[in-house]
């Protein structure tokens, strides 16, 4: 049976700013990832990003914030190529992007 490990392993997390991203990040750093590229959206979640950030290298790995606005393919491989540049090529990519709708359900299309 093989191992799994994520130990020496980088990570780039789409939306690992806050919540369920953030979780996922410290958990990864936690668990012996080497580096951790967290993904932020806007001036908004920097503040976020940047705590995130603080955990990680608290749990000993590497880590950066990278802002961007996913709503292109450019962006998205500009998210990748700005992660290479920052920690590695990644071996492990999560998405944990999405949009909070705050009203009733069937106001929603």
């Amino acid at each position: 049976m093989s191992q799994h490990s994520i130990q020496g392993k980088v990570a780039l997390i789409a939306g690992g700013a806050k919540n369920l991203g953030a979780l996922i990040a410290r958990d990864l750093a936690a668990h012996g990832a080497k580096a951790v590229a967290i993904h932020y959206n806007s001036a908004a979640s920097r503040a976020d990003a940047e705590a995130t950030v603080a955990a990680i290298k608290q749990a000993g790995a590497d880590a950066v914030a990278l802002q961007g606005d996913l709503t292109t393919a450019a962006a998205v491989e500009k998210l990748f190529a700005d992660a290479v540049a920052a920690v590695g090529r990644p071996d492990i990519a999560i998405n944990t992007v999405g949009k909070v709708l705050k009203k009733p359900m069937l106001e929603i299309s």
